[in-house]
Formats: structure tokens, C-alpha cells, sequence
């Protein structure tokens, strides 16, 4: 899902005021938007990827800061090592295990390299591409000029549940309000992830789309 929002905290907190008038100040608003935005990227599975190139004799990968093991859906290594004459040909992509730290390592996987490293088995013995797909972490807001990394179709989402915390928050919840503000946040949803069950089942995965560039390029 690409991040192309411009929409900023402000515009979304003056919204949810001419739509739901409160006295909540601002920075308790921004706990509540941080709080929504990971409810999101978690509901919508939001995903971004790493890609990096193997050395040989080296096991331990450096990951991005914003990634940790635990937040990885998949790697997959080429099948083809580096070829000088067709750089861009990495052949076809298998899937790594996640290996645990106890684990017995039989198969090609990857385990916790510990300080933001990643480690792979069997240790590289020559040059070979890694992808890595990872769970996005939505950048935290600490002000109104900050913009919402979202799709702007699903800013609805931030002001919807949002909006269900405040309609329960106080010393008189409405939880009919915050059911109906639930409802219509979880409508969005199902909407936006069978949208984009629709575009995977009609289009290949992006992944082996650049499998399939790679190899043409040859």
C-alpha cells in the first residue's frame, strides 16, 4: 500500500472536532493518533521491504533500523549467485526458514543475528540477492504540521477510531456513538483488504514481478 498522503495531524484534528466536538488537548489527541495509526498498519497488514546483497564468508546481515526479526513475514535468497556478464539476473526466489536460536538448523534459513542483524544459513559463499518483507511501522506524530503516512483513501480510518476513544473517553461514555464509529472503521477495513486481495489475485505479487524484470533484462 503506498504511502502518498498529505494530509497532516492538524487537518485530521480539526475534522474530528467539526464532526465530534470535545475539549481533549493536543497532545493527548497525538497518543491516540500513535495508538490508532499502529491499530492500522497492523489491521491492513501494511508491509515494506529490504533487499541486500550476500558476501561470502559472511553470515550476519545489518537490518534496517526499523525492522527487528520478529516483525518479518518472509526472505527469500536468488537461486542464481551474481553473474558479472547479467548483474540484474538473479534467476528464480526461494523462501528462508525462520530459524528460533535453539533451533537445529538443517534447511536454508535465517535466524536473529542479535543488534539489528539478520543471519543466514547456510553461511554465503558467493554474491546472492535477499529480500526481505517486513510489518511497516507508521511513524510516530509529535505535532499538527506532521503529515499521516496512509493512503489517503483510508484516512477515514485515523478520524473513525479516534473518534471511538473520545466518544468513550470522559466521565459520560457513549458507547452507542463509539460502537457506531467501531463499525464504521471495521467496514473500511474489510473494504480495503479485500481490495487488495482483488489486485493480488488479478496481478502477480510484486515480487516475482522483479523476478521476472531481472530476467529479462538479459
Amino acid at each position: 500500500m503506498a504511502i502518498v498522503s498529505r494530509t497532516t495531524v492538524g487537518q485530521v484534528l480539526d475534522d474530528i472536532q467539526t464532526r465530534l466536538p470535545h475539549e481533549y488537548i493536543d497532545d493527548t489527541l497525538f497518543i491516540w493518533i500513535n495508538e490508532t495509526m499502529k491499530k492500522i498498519y497492523k489491521d491492513l497488514a501494511i508491509q515494506d521491504e529490504y533487499s541486500f546483497t550476500t558476501r561470502a564468508n559472511n553470515e550476519l546481515y545489518t537490518l534496517p533500523i526499523d525492522c527487528s526479526i520478529d516483525m518479518i513475514d518472509s526472505v527469500t535468497i536468488s537461486d542464481k549467485a551474481r553473474d558479472q556478464a547479467n548483474p540484474y539476473n538473479w534467476g528464480t526466489f526461494s523462501a528462508l526458514k525462520s530459524y528460533l536460536p535453539d533451533d537445529n538448523m538443517t534447511k536454508p534459513g535465517y535466524y536473529d543475528g542479535r543488534d539489528g542483524a539478520i543471519g543466514i544459513y547456510p553461511v554465503p559463499k558467493d554474491v546472492r540477492k535477499v529480500d526481505i518483507y517486513y510489518r511497516k511501522k507508521p511513524k510516530m506524530v509529535t505535532k499538527r504540521e506532521d503529515y499521516i503516512e496512509l493512503d489517503d483513501n483510508f484516512i477515514d480510518l485515523v478520524k473513525y477510531n479516534v473518534m471511538s476513544i473520545i466518544a468513550m473517553s470522559g466521565h459520560n461514555p457513549d458507547t452507542e456513538l463509539s460502537n457506531q464509529y467501531t463499525l464504521l472503521y471495521n467496514n473500511l477495513v474489510v473494504r480495503a483488504n479485500e481490495n487488495k486481495n482483488e489486485q493480488q489475485q488479478r496481478y502477480p505479487l510484486i515480487r516475482d514481478v522483479k523476478v521476472n524484470i531481472k530476467k529479462r533484462r538479459g
